[in-house]
């Protein structure tokens, strides 16, 4: 019996979550951010929001105007499976599409120090400054790859001084993908709780691959064959070299952490009797007919029978059994059972089957 496994394509999607409006404090200019969030748009995208508002405020005789008050856009860099905090992406840095407010510009990001995008007021001499008034939307999206080492998340930073040195005050806005408590929130460190490792919110492909192509059966008595009309489970064939011959299925770890999945074929049944049954085909016509069973290496909730009646039963692939290369294996060993009808004859027969893995959504 041959088996022939076809590819499957797998999409997820991450969440979107609330705003919240935290904003520097005393500082004589001050901007504001609200209404921010990060999601996933599909073919590696990630796109960033928020609206920014900038306020002035006076305290006091012989104050000077703000005169260093802009945002630097970061791109965090990824550190194993998570996120470096304390590292970020190096020019050219994965942001584009970067929309703006009115009177707002991008300048070249630093030779050294961190990177980033700043934005500024077009300005005068070396000043980077936000006027009182200035206010509307940014977007941008992150291109996280390889190359770049990029993390799909955003850190937006702050600075407010005033001329003479004094009141100087920062923040971090950081736009993490899976924040439980909103899509962005200030932190002078960190993001601050547990940061999803990128392999859960970038899960590579699915690979699937099978271990075992063909199985041959022990030469049967077509007079031991119960006829599909008779009650029972049918003739139990002998699969040679079976220990070598199981149904295995290896796959990526990182990639099926949170699915499951049904096994199935797309093979067509026929109904015979009472009986769904598959048929592999003989001489002259000839027909004989069989059910099969997968039973799990991991436990019965893991078995299936086939043709299967009704819904499919999923399965939630196993990390335990790893083989190497990030990769672990979860196997199935076939029973067949066989039956006749007025058709078959002797000789050889055979029949393919063309098995089916499908995410449950």
């Amino acid at each position: 019996m041959k088996i022939r496994f076809p590819s499957l394509v797998f999409l997820g999607a991450l969440l979107l979550g609330h705003s919240i409006q935290p904003a520097l404090a005393d500082t004589y200019y001050r901007t504001d951010i609200s209404n921010c969030s990060i999601s996933d748009i599909g073919n590696n995208q990630w796109k960033a929001v928020f609206d920014m508002q900038v306020t002035a405020r006076t305290s006091g005789a012989g104050v000077q105007p703000n005169a260093h008050n802009y945002l630097v856009i970061k791109i965090p860099a990824i550190s194993g499976v998570g996120l470096s905090t304390a590292n970020f992406v190096w020019n050219p840095v994965p942001i584009k599409d970067l929309t703006l407010p009115s009177g707002v510009v991008e300048r070249n990001a630093p030779s050294s120090g961190t990177p980033g995008i700043t934005l500024a007021q077009p300005a005068t001499g070396t000043l980077l400054n936000f006027a009182p008034g200035t206010s509307g939307r940014v977007t941008f999206i992150i291109t996280p790859t390889a190359a770049n080492n990029a993390y799909p998340a955003a850190v937006v930073y702050l600075t407010s001084a005033s001329q003479g040195g004094a009141n100087a005050t920062a923040g971090n806005y950081w736009f993490i993908p899976t924040q439980t408590t909103g899509t962005c929130k200030v932190s002078s460190d960190g993001p601050g709780g547990v940061v999803p490792p990128i392999t859960e919110i970038m899960p590579p492909e699915p690979e699937f691959k099978m271990s075992t192509a063909k199985w041959v059966l022990d030469t049967t008595d077509v007079g031991d064959l119960p006829d599909v009309t008779v009650a029972g489970t049918g003739y139990l064939a002998t699969i040679q070299n079976i220990n070598n011959n199981s149904l295995c299925v290896n796959y990526v770890l990182a990639g099926v952490k949170k699915y499951t999945y049904a096994l199935n074929v797309s093979n067509t049944p026929s109904t015979q009797g009472t009986r769904s049954l598959f048929a592999m085909q003989g001489p002259d016509s000839s027909q004989l007919f069989y059910n099969l069973k997968l039973k799990s290496s991991v436990g019965s909730a893991n078995d299936f029978k086939l043709p299967a009646s009704g819904a499919p039963n999923y399965i939630s692939l196993q990390q335990g059994n790893d083989i190497g290369n990030g990769r672990s294996q979860m196997c199935w060993t076939p029973e067949i059972n066989l039956f006749k009808n007025a058709s078959t004859k002797e000789g050889m027969h055979t029949d393919t089957l063309n098995f089916i893995i499908t995410p449950n959504a």
